[in-house]
């Protein structure tokens, strides 16, 4: 497993489940289409989640790991393109709130 300095979580909230569902299958194919772009940029690891225990709330979670803040930035430009292409195919409205933080220490239990 590579060892990842920083990550961000982002959720996108959406107003209906068909938009919620179409939104992910339309994202999903954006960023593999830009795969090579973020792995040369230095991202790592990406895992999307449905957010269930926010009840009256349809919310889908984005957790990207990078080698470095340098890997993230990179991959900043890569998600402004993805975006605007998302928006072109979808018209979604969606709401988007980003955390991002610096990985102090990690645990796997496996």
């Amino acid at each position: 497993m590579k060892n990842s300095k920083l990550m961000s979580y982002i959720t996108s909230d959406f107003q209906t489940k068909s938009d919620m569902r179409f939104g992910e299958i339309e994202w999903e194919k954006i960023v593999s289409e830009r795969f090579e772009k973020f792995k040369k940029a230095g991202a790592l690891r990406q895992t999307v989640s449905q957010i269930w225990n926010k009840e009256g709330t349809l919310r889908l979670g984005h957790l990207w790991e990078y080698k470095d803040e340098k890997s993230f930035i990179q991959c900043q430009k890569i998600f402004r393109e993805a975006e605007l292409e998302f928006n072109k195919r979808t018209g979604i409205t969606w709401k988007v709130f980003s955390n991002r933080g610096i990985i102090l220490y990690d645990v796997i239990y496996n």
